[in-house]
């Protein structure tokens, strides 16, 4: 039986997706199932979400053997899930006992029905231009799953996709900042080395610069690693060519 929507229960869950916060996604994903089962009564909600190509597929919802088949379903390539990560589109609601499915879904189909469901939909969770993940929707009985329910769904999704492509760009960002900071802080070290050393050898800073390079490239070593020895008094390169 698929539960009534509440404006409370919808505005809800909208918070709880704000509040959770993304630094680990999994809680994420873990609140869009939960939420997701919520509307559905004793229907179940999965999500399916590998950030990219290479990472292996995280699954969240509720039950062991939910998970399992969840799970199974990414290795197959089968079932509204990875349909919906595939394409980028949503699956519409689709009887589990009728020939498309079971053509389309053969291992799936059988499965999920063996546990009880008779519909399965699924929503993409998009973040930024890629779709990394979906929501699926499982309902009991031959009750279709409604539209309204499937539009929440894909809103709740959405502010699920919003939030990781947030943390992503977050990421991004701090990530662009340490590099350039670590190449200031380089620069640094460097335009101090070229300084002391020209003091020291009585040359230009270009010379100056020029030990220091060819110093580096003779022992395979980073400019700035020789240069912050330099500062610290720790490389003498006097005689140096």
């Amino acid at each position: 039986m698929i539960m009534p929507l509440s404006q409370q229960r919808i505005a809800q869950a909208f918070v709880d997706l704000a509040a959770c916060g993304v630094t680990e996604p999994s809680r994420l994903l873990t609140v869009l199932a939960d939420h997701g089962n919520g509307l559905l009564g004793d229907g179940a909600a999965i999500v399916l979400y590998a950030p990219d190509e290479r990472a292996a597929t995280q699954v969240a919802g509720t039950g062991e053997e939910l998970l399992r088949l969840a799970r199974d379903a990414v290795e197959w390539g089968e079932g509204p899930g990875p349909q919906a990560r595939r394409t980028g589109r949503p699956v519409p609601d689709t009887a589990l006992d009728e020939e498309p499915a079971r053509r389309t879904w053969p291992r799936y189909t059988a499965r999920a029905r063996a546990l009880g469901y008779g519909r399965a939909a699924a929503l993409p969770l998009r973040v930024g231009a890629a779709t990394p993940g979906a929501l699926v929707l499982l309902g009991s009985g031959r009750t279709p799953l409604s539209r309204e329910l499937l539009g929440l769904a894909q809103a709740l999704t959405d502010a699920a996709g919003w939030a990781l492509q947030r943390d992503r760009e977050l990421r991004e960002s701090r990530a662009l900042a340490d590099q350039l900071g670590q190449a200031l802080t380089s620069r640094i070290v460097i335009e101090q080395a070229k300084g002391m050393l020209a003091a020291r050898l009585s040359v230009t800073v270009d010379e100056a610069f020029q030990i220091l390079r060819v110093h580096a490239r003779s022992n395979r070593r980073r400019l700035t690693d020789v240069a912050g020895e330099v500062v610290r008094q720790r490389l003498d390169l006097r005689g140096a060519d």
